[in-house]
């Protein structure tokens, strides 16, 4: 029930999935609105630092799964298609190069002129490089095209999670909902 078994996920990966896809979607969210209206609000600092503190927990959040990831069991599939499989790794490593490559970004752009930040008062996460401004400008188009792909890539894989339910009748939404017995 904890850990995954050959035939559904545990709770930890449960936890994991459904933990960052949450703190995922509330940082596109505070994202958007920054960038679309909230510049110019009077809290505009404080919901960029709160976006900026979310986002290195979840680069140690990612950090973390994919390292349980790497030392877990991974269910069967549920596909005999071979191309299907091959399908479902591509869009999982997919979702983690953006994700990474999204949370990189945005550090660089929030530490870019050597400042650190401030993880919600537990800890300063430091600066290791500064950027000249075709360099941040780089990172900014970077972070913000990324996460608007990671989006769509997202809203593909709910989609895809709700075919299996609702129309294949699978077990592919369950199995991330409901932890596998310790039996199976």
């Amino acid at each position: 029930m904890i850990r995954d078994t050959s035939k559904g996920f545990g709770i930890i990966s449960i936890l994991f999935h459904w933990l960052g896809a949450i703190v995922t979607l509330v940082l596109f969210g505070v994202g958007f609105y920054l960038t679309s209206y909230g510049y110019y609000s009077p809290n505009a600092l404080k919901i960029a630092h709160f976006h900026y503190a979310l986002g290195i927990l979840l680069f140690g959040l990612i950090a973390v799964r994919i390292l349980w990831r790497l030392t877990s069991k991974s269910p069967a599939s549920l596909s005999s298609s071979l191309l299907v499989r091959i399908g479902i790794a591509a869009s999982k490593l997919l979702l983690y190069v953006l994700l990474l490559v999204i949370l990189v970004s945005g550090y660089f752009i929030c530490t870019s002129e050597g400042q650190s930040i401030d993880v919600f008062g537990a800890f300063q996460v430091p600066s290791v490089l500064l950027l000249e401004i075709e360099q941040l400008n780089i990172a900014g188009l970077t972070h913000k095209y990324l996460s608007w792909v990671l989006i769509g890539v997202v809203a593909i894989h709910a989609l895809a999670a709700l075919t299996h339910h609702f129309f294949l009748k699978d077990r592919t939404l369950v199995r991330m909902v409901k932890p596998a017995k310790s039996s199976d």
